[in-house]
């Protein structure tokens, strides 16, 4: 049974490695109860700050004032980077560059343990009984104080973070930061302003529009003052729900409640069935779902597809309006009026429609300069080849790095993001080239260094492989979701000895995380795979199983285990569990034929590494490196 590696959306490689059974990141949310009142009082005193630091460097903008005196001033514009599904700008914490994920459906600034570990910040212990909630469950929390927090050119003394829940990756940016003021959306630019509005009540604040061809939507009531998200009434099917803008979501999502209020069938033949993962601890059934029609506002979407969450989303929250349709639209949060404006750019507005150019339209069609003034600059042009990516377009995205490579060819971020864009192009020699580049240019770019192992790999160059991931190894951060991606690709590399050290930092710093369970397993599989440890191998995997179920790859790991033990009729009794949720998996029906013949079924024992070398003929040779055959220990 080779293991494919389990990751939450590993920044830097979306394109190249997705989540085993199809796990999906779901941003985290916050009730306004759950958050201490000494943290409130620091977000106050943040965004007095921001407002200070930004007013000071506010220009208004050319041609932005109105005849009946609205006013829009920039407090500055933020790079937005898509990498993968996730939007990320870069801030200084404590001096080093470090990117963040901007999610305006989280209430708060948080960031993991392993965010907090990697940045040297000291954890504190958060009031007694605090947790933070949303998707997945509750989690426990700790915090953590910045004593220096750069962003928009400026520095921000003593910036509390939250430090908890599903490890993202990289740590979050909240809507107490992002929504103080008024704020533009435009990710398929990638970029994110924020401004202070004077005078415009009567005016429209879709200030791009020359046509008056833009969309319109209030902006509903939190269920605090203090809660800054941006909520909008959204109707499914002819049924409202209460949806929240949410850029920390990698795909729109609906609750099943909403979706069945709206008539959905989630028993229906011809509903895909995945699992999802949120802030909290617990994994979750998703399903992707056919919609009839969708409306926000005065902009309505026929026949399209979305996922629905088997799960609550916090306080009275029936949807997240993700990532792909902020990609698909340019917004203006304008939070002094309760108004959202916005304009469709074209293509798919939901990530699970089955293509750019179906029924996923705005029955609005788009504004004609909706997408604004072209690129200028090497950055600029590789900030939309990017958003190009994430919307599944990989030759606009190439289109736009060559351009941004032509302007400005030393820039090793810029040929990641092209292999990226190859790579999802399936033109894996045209990927590595760029990776060869990028690596020439700065050799300690971990995320290169990944993919280019990856595609090594699936190019049966595993000694080039093999130099990759030792080269990553030494620089991924502990504990981190590169030490773990690391981890896993040893694994792959029949060094599972090499991988236990890494797991063993992960799970220390991840105990209340969604993805515990994966991890465990892979440890559980790694310590049977290298014969060692193996009483702490069997604590893994009934762990991992009490927590998530009896996934098959979990039961197929402790079946190896028991086997390693000599408890032949435990490992037969896993493996055929394993066999019966996934009957071609060549890895387990191998192990099975090893358990009956050395527990005394020898004929049924060959049969079953017969059938294990018709599903994969390599399989003995990659079983015997490890002892494993009919002979063996």
């Amino acid at each position: 049974m080779p293991r494919a590696a389990v990751f939450p959306a590993d920044i830097g490689k979306a394109a190249m490695r997705s989540s085993s059974a199809g796990e999906n990141v779901c941003s985290s949310r916050y009730s306004s109860s759950q958050i201490d009142s000494a943290a409130m009082a620091n977000r106050g005193m943040l965004m007095d700050k921001l407002r200070i630091c930004c007013l000071a460097m506010g220009v208004l903008l050319a041609g932005q004032a109105w005849a009946d005196g609205c006013h829009l001033t920039s407090y500055g514009t933020l790079p937005v980077e898509m990498v993968g599904e996730r939007a990320t700008t870069m801030v200084k914490i404590n001096g080093t560059n470090t990117r963040f994920i901007l999610d305006t459906g989280a209430f708060f600034n948080i960031m993991s343990s392993a965010n907090a570990a990697s940045l040297g910040l000291k954890l504190e212990p958060a009031p007694f009984g605090y947790r933070i909630s949303g998707v997945g469950g509750t989690a426990n929390i700790q915090q953590t104080h910045v004593k220096e927090f750069g962003i928009l050119d400026t520095t921000l003394k003593n910036v509390d973070f939250i430090v908890g829940g599903t490890d993202a990756g990289d740590g979050l940016l909240g809507a107490m930061l992002l929504d103080f003021s008024d704020l533009e959306i435009d990710l398929a630019q990638g970029k994110l302003t924020l401004f202070k509005t004077e005078h415009c009540d009567k005016a429209s604040l879709a200030y791009w529009v020359k046509d008056g061809n833009y969309n319109v939507a209030d902006i509903e009531p939190a269920s605090s003052e203090s809660d800054r998200r941006t909520f909008l009434s959204v109707t499914i099917n002819g049924r409202k729900v209460r949806a929240v803008l949410d850029s920390g979501a990698a795909a729109t999502l609906l609750s099943r409640d909403a979706a069945e209020r709206a008539g959905i069938n989630l028993k229906a033949p011809d509903i895909k069935a995945d699992i999802g993962y949120g802030i909290g601890g617990k994994k979750l059934k998703t399903w992707t779902v056919n919609i009839d029609s969708f409306s926000v506002g005065s902009e309505t979407i026929q026949h399209s597809q979305m996922q629905v969450l088997d799960g609550r989303m916090g306080d009275n929250t029936d949807m997240l309006l993700g990532v792909d349709f902020l990609l698909a639209h340019r917004m203006f949060i304008a939070n002094s009026k309760k108004k959202a404006y916005f304009t469709y750019n074209g293509g798919r507005v939901f990530s699970l429609a089955e293509a750019p150019s179906g029924g996923d339209q705005s029955d609005a069609g788009a504004a004609s300069d909706a997408h604004g003034a072209a690129p200028k600059t090497a950055a600029e042009y590789a900030l939309r080849g990017q958003a190009h990516l994430s919307r599944g377009e990989p030759h606009a995205a190439v289109a736009d790095l060559d351009e941004a490579i032509r302007m400005l060819p030393d820039q090793s971020a810029y040929y990641v993001a092209r292999a990226t864009a190859h790579a999802a192009d399936k033109r894996p020699d045209a990927a590595i080239t760029d990776l060869d580049k990028s690596l020439s240019l700065d050799p300690k770019n971990v995320d290169a260094l990944l993919m280019r192992a990856e595609l090594r790999l699936a190019q049966k160059d595993r000694t080039g492989a093999a130099s990759d991931v030792a080269a990553a190894s030494a620089l991924a951060p502990s504990g981190s979701t590169r030490a773990r991606s690391v981890a896993a690709l040893y694994i792959q590399l029949d060094q599972p000895t090499a991988a236990l050290p890494m797991l063993d930092d992960w799970i220390r710093l991840h105990n209340g995380d969604a993805m515990l369970g994966s991890v465990l397993n892979e440890r559980c599989w790694a310590r049977g795979l290298s014969n060692q440890m193996l009483d702490d191998a069997l604590s893994d995997c009934r762990k991992a199983i009490r927590r998530d179920g009896e996934n098959p790859a979990y039961l197929d790991s402790l079946g190896l285990v028991e086997l390693r033990l000599g408890h032949y009729p435990e490992s037969i009794k896993a493996y055929e569990q394993a066999m019966a949720k996934n009957p071609t998996s060549a890895w387990t029906r191998y192990g099975l034929g090893l358990a009956k013949i050395r527990g005394g079924q020898t004929e049924a024992g060959k049969a079953d590494l017969v059938a294990a070398r018709t599903l994969d003929p390599q399989i003995e040779a990659r079983a015997t490196k490890y002892g494993l055959n009919a002979t063996g220990p």
